[in-house]
C-alpha cells in the first residue's frame, strides 16, 4: 500500500472523514443562509423596520457561524491536499473521498449564489431605506407638521377654555 503504515493510513482517513463532515456541514448553512436570504428579500419588500432589523441579526450571526467553521475548514482543506493519496483509492471509500470534489462544488455554488442574494438585498435595502428617508423629508416639510419654535422653552396648552 504505497509504504502506509496502519497509523498513517487511519489518520488520512480520520482527515478525510472530518474534512467531509465540515465541507457537508458548511453546505448545509449556506442552504439555510439562502433561505435566510429569501426570507429577508420578503421582509424588506414588506415588513416592519423591527422585523428587518431582527432578520439582519439573524443573517450576521449565520455569516459569523459559516466563518468560524470555515477557518476550520481551510487546514483540514491543505491537509487534505497536502497527503499522497495512495493509488487505491478503495481505502478511502469507506471515508467519502470519491464525492469531496463534488460537495466542493457544490459548496461553491452556493457562496455563489449567497454573495448575490446578499448583494441584491443590500440594493433593495438601500433602495427602501431612500424611500423611507424621502418620505420623511416630505413629512417634514409639511407646512401643517407639527413643530415647535426653538426659541420658546414654554410647553403647549393641552386643554382649551371654551367658556371664556
Amino acid at each position: 500500500m504505497d509504504g502506509l503504515s496502519a497509523e498513517e493510513l487511519k489518520e488520512r482517513v480520520a482527515v478525510v472523514k472530518r474534512f467531509r463532515e465540515l465541507l457537508i456541514a458548511q453546505r448545509e448553512r449556506f442552504q439555510s443562509y439562502l433561505d435566510t436570504l429569501e426570507k429577508q428579500t420578503d421582509l424588506i419588500e414588506t415588513g416592519s423596520a423591527e422585523d428587518i432589523l431582527q432578520q439582519v441579526e439573524l443573517e450576521e450571526k449565520m455569516v459569523s457561524d459559516i466563518f468560524s467553521i470555515q477557518k476550520v475548514i481551510e487546514p483540514l482543506e491543505s491537509r487534505y491536499h497536502s497527503q499522497s493519496l495512495p493509488t487505491d483509492i478503495a481505502v478511502y471509500a469507506d471515508s467519502g473521498a470519491p464525492d469531496i470534489p463534488e460537495i466542493q462544488i457544490a459548496l461553491e455554488r452556493l457562496r455563489e449564489e449567497a454573495g448575490g442574494r446578499a448583494k441584491q438585498n443590500r440594493d433593495l435595502l438601500e433602495r427602501r431605506m431612500n424611500a423611507l428617508r424621502e418620505e420623511l423629508r416630505i413629512v417634514r416639510s409639511n407646512p401643517y407638521y407639527k413643530r415647535k419654535p426653538s426659541f420658546s422653552g414654554a410647553d403647549e396648552a393641552s386643554f382649551l377654555d371654551m367658556k371664556g
